[in-house]
């Protein structure tokens, strides 16, 4: 099977992780990176055409996809957040291939509360022949626009990256933390993060855009910097004693890649709990989980003190992401099925 990946390819991100999922599969993939150059003009122009909802193609995307797909015979073109990708192309692609399958898998949701960028896809959600989106709400939304085949896939992590790593001594004056939690700011997490420091606990932050919060003078005190990619994010997770996992509400969520990279990399789980985290892992076997602030801080103070408990926690979670195929392939493997049984 024959495969053309479009979406952004960037070293760290979960997309260029999928890609790299079909190919570990023995499909033979190609890939197109859909992100602009890494100078200012053109970011600059990106973020500009972000804000029109990308209704203009300064990078000739468009074109570069019409070339590759004339040069190759693919089986599937798949695309990953397909936000800067033309109806028209889609179009296109099916009309000289009519048994071409067409597929859009979006870990994001562009009908919560970050609407900003999504016309064109909104446009050619008809246009797609499957749909794998990251959340239930998303299947009658899509299916209201013309979506023919929607499917709900649950999120994953690299194996190749995510897993217990055995820190240096510098890394771990560089990384260990008590509590730690790594994701970019939103008004919740930050409340939660600024409870938790008042009511003495430490909480080691990476991500960006913290400095905009309204309590940034409490958090900076305990920011370790922007957000991590990669390798580096891994090792971060594993000099962590406990991970803290807050969701983003903006975007709907019930689980999201840190569902599984952190039980993945051996580390003792504290997340926000959903039906779907419940689901996964079992609560106080595998990973645990709180409603709100009280109790959150009241399990980690419990946790903190008993160690054991912790370590146990964390490595059954380990082994059950193992376990029950959490990983990238695996999902992979699932949709894979879906498209070869339709």
């Amino acid at each position: 099977m024959n495969i053309l990946y479009i979406g952004e390819l960037a070293y760290g991100g979960t997309c260029l992780m999928r890609m790299n999922a079909l190919k570990s599969l023995g499909y033979e993939v190609t890939g197109i990176n859909i992100l602009p150059e890494n100078f200012t003009v053109k970011y600059l122009l990106d973020r500009i055409n972000f804000r029109l909802s990308y209704k203009f193609d300064f990078e000739r995307l468009n074109k570069k996809i019409i070339n590759v797909f004339t040069d190759n015979n693919f089986d599937i073109v798949w695309i990953d957040k397909g936000k800067r990708v033309f109806p028209e192309i889609l179009k296109y692609l099916k009309k000289n291939k009519s048994d071409l399958k067409l597929v859009h898998i979006n870990p994001d949701d562009p009908f919560g509360n970050f609407r900003i960028g999504w016309g064109n896809f909104i446009k050619s959600i008809p246009y797609y022949d499957y749909h794998f989106v990251a959340r239930e709400a998303n299947v009658n939304e899509y299916k209201s626009l013309g979506a023919a085949k929607v499917f709900v896939y649950d999120r994953s992590f690299d194996p190749e990256l995510h897993k217990p790593i055995m820190l240096t001594e510098d890394e771990k004056k560089k990384y260990f933390c008590k509590v730690g939690f790594i994701g970019s700011w939103a008004k919740d997490r930050e409340k939660s993060i600024v409870y938790l420091i008042n009511n003495g606990i430490e909480v080691a932050v990476w991500g960006n855009a913290w400095q905009k919060g309204q309590y940034w003078d409490t958090i900076k005190n305990f920011y370790r910097g922007p957000g991590l990619k990669g390798l580096e994010y891994s090792k971060a997770i594993n000099g962590m004693e406990i991970a803290l996992h807050f969701l983003r509400k903006e975007n709907r969520d019930e689980q999201d890649s840190r569902t599984f990279e952190i039980p993945a990399c051996g580390t003792f789980m504290l997340a926000e709990r959903t039906k779907k985290h419940e689901e996964f892992f079992k609560e106080n076997e595998e990973a645990v989980f709180f409603d709100n602030d009280k109790e959150l801080l009241d399990k980690l103070n419990f946790y903190l003190l008993n160690p054991y408990e912790r370590k146990r926690i964390a490595e059954k979670g380990h082994q059950r992401s193992v376990r029950s195929g959490y990983s990238h392939p695996e999902r992979i493997k699932k949709m894979i099925n879906i498209l070869n049984q339709a």
